[in-house]
């Protein structure tokens, strides 16, 4: 979530279901957002019902971006430009321009230093 200052800030969110008695449909649900301290704490899904918790690692998220998007985040992160990206990988910067705009579409960000920071979270990159 973004903070006052515009500023991304890391944010547990927890999430409870309240079934009615009569038929098992959700009466109530109940959100709760604290922020947390740490950038690079390890996520996790709890089943609130029987508490098992479920570990959200690199395997479970690892197809949101493409082979080719990594590789072009890797090279952005390294601070090339389109243009040199292009070259590198022998592609038009028409392309690299492409997988850029999705990268920031798939992350949710507005930015290339957030898509970086998000990736590295994810460890992406």
């Amino acid at each position: 979530m973004r903070d006052n200052a515009d500023k991304y800030v890391r944010v547990l969110h927890r999430m409870f279901y309240i079934a009615s008695q009569s038929n098992s449909s959700i009466w109530l649900s109940l959100c709760l957002y604290n922020l947390t301290v740490d950038p690079y704490s390890d996520s996790a899904i709890i089943n609130s019902a029987n508490g098992q918790a479920l570990e959200l690692q690199k395997q479970t998220c690892n197809d949101i971006l493409s082979v080719r998007e990594k590789e072009i985040l890797q090279l952005i992160e390294q601070g090339m430009m389109s243009k040199e990206i292009a070259s590198t990988l022998s592609i038009s910067i028409n392309t690299v321009n492409r997988h850029r705009q999705n990268i920031l579409e798939k992350l949710h960000v507005g930015n290339s230093i957030e898509a970086c920071r998000i990736a590295k979270g994810l460890k992406f990159i």
